[in-house]
C-alpha cells in the first residue's frame, strides 16, 4: 500500500512550483497573463482596504459545506472544477494565494485552498510569503480595481490519494504516522473546542500544532512564518519518503501542517479532511495523557 501511494504521488515531485514566493517575486510578474492571485478574506477588506493587483477574491465559506455527520467537507470536485474556472483560472496558469491575515479564518482558507489545488491535481500554486503582511511591509503595488474576470479553463484531475477518508484513517493508522494539527491541550486531553463532543487524540499520533507557525506584525495583522522549521521535524526524525497523515479538528488547520511539510521536502501526504468532528461522531477510539 505504502509503495502504491509513493507512486500515485510521483506526479506531484515532478511538478511542484515552488510552494513559497515572495513579495519580490510577485512584483516582477504582476500582469503576466499566465500569474494569477487569489485574495483570502472579505469584500469590505479586499474594496476598501485594497489588494495585489488583479488579485481576485474568496473566503473560506465558499470551499465547503456540511456533510452528514456535520463535519465541514470540500465541495464536490465538478463544484470546485467550476469555482476555480469563476476566479478566471486557466490550466497552465501560476496561482498565488495569500490572507488579508485580520482573523484566522483567513488564514486557515488560504492554506486549505492551496491543498485544494494539489488534490485537483494542479501543483502550479504557491503561498506568498508572509501574506499581505509581507506585501505591505515589501511596499508593493496596492489596488482598489475589481479585475475584470471571465471564465478560465481550469480542468480538475482530482489525486484522491491526497484524502483519506475517516473510515479508512481508522483502519490504517496503526501503519502510517498520524499528525495532530490541534493545539497541544487538545491533543492531550485537557481541553477542546466547545465543537467537539469527546477529550483525547487518535492513538498513536504525534502532535504539531499549526498554531506554532502563527506570527502577528507590528499592527497585529496575522501571517504564517514559513522560514520555521515544523518543532514536530526538529524533535522526530521523519523521513521525507514517508507517508504522513495529517488531522486536525476540521480539516482546515491540518492543511497550514500540509504546506509546511510540502515546502520542506515532504511529498506523500494525506489529508484527513472529515477532521477529528467527524471521528468522534463514529466514537472511534481515542486516547488521554495522565494529569
Amino acid at each position: 500500500m505504502k509503495l502504491f501511494f509513493s507512486f500515485m504521488l510521483s506526479m506531484l515531485i515532478l511538478h511542484a512550483s515552488d510552494t513559497i514566493v515572495s513579495a519580490q517575486w510577485l512584483e516582477k510578474h504582476l500582469g503576466n497573463s499566465d500569474v494569477k492571485i487569489i485574495e483570502m478574506s472579505d469584500r469590505q477588506s479586499y474594496e476598501f482596504a485594497g489588494h495585489i493587483p488583479g488579485a481576485v477574491l474568496t473566503s473560506k465559506s465558499d470551499w465547503r459545506q456540511l456533510d452528514g455527520d456535520g463535519a465541514l467537507v470540500h465541495l464536490p470536485v465538478k463544484r470546485l472544477e467550476t469555482m476555480i474556472q469563476k476566479l478566471g483560472i486557466d490550466d497552465k496558469d501560476q496561482v498565488v494565494i495569500y490572507a488579508k491575515g485580520q482573523n484566522l479564518n483567513e488564514l486557515l482558507g488560504a492554506h486549505y485552498l492551496f491543498w485544494i489545488f494539489h488534490y485537483l491535481g494542479h501543483t502550479r500554486v504557491s503561498m506568498l510569503d508572509r501574506g499581505w503582511s509581507g506585501w505591505l511591509e515589501n511596499n508593493g503595488t496596492i489596488s482598489e480595481e475589481t479585475p475584470p474576470v471571465g471564465n478560465g479553463n481550469f480542468i480538475a484531475r482530482p489525486l484522491r490519494a491526497l484524502e483519506v477518508s475517516t473510515a479508512e484513517l481508522h483502519a490504517i493508522r496503526s501503519f502510517y504516522t498520524v499528525i495532530d494539527g490541534r493545539p497541544a491541550s487538545h491533543y492531550q486531553g485537557e481541553e477542546k473546542f466547545p465543537a467537539n463532543t469527546r477529550y483525547g487524540r487518535i492513538p498513536g499520533s504525534l502532535s504539531q500544532p499549526w498554531g506554532d507557525y502563527i506570527r502577528n506584525d507590528a499592527i497585529g495583522r496575522l501571517f504564517v512564518d514559513y522560514s520555521r522549521l515544523p518543532p514536530l521535524l526538529r524533535r522526530h526524525t521523519i523521513d521525507p519518503r514517508e507517508p504522513l497523515i495529517l488531522t486536525c479538528f476540521g480539516g482546515t488547520g491540518a492543511s497550514v501542517d500540509y504546506v509546511l511539510f510540502f515546502h520542506y521536502g515532504y511529498r506523500n501526504i494525506r489529508l484527513h479532511d472529515e477532521g477529528i468532528r467527524k471521528y468522534n461522531a463514529w466514537h472511534l477510539p481515542l486516547v488521554r495523557s495522565e494529569f
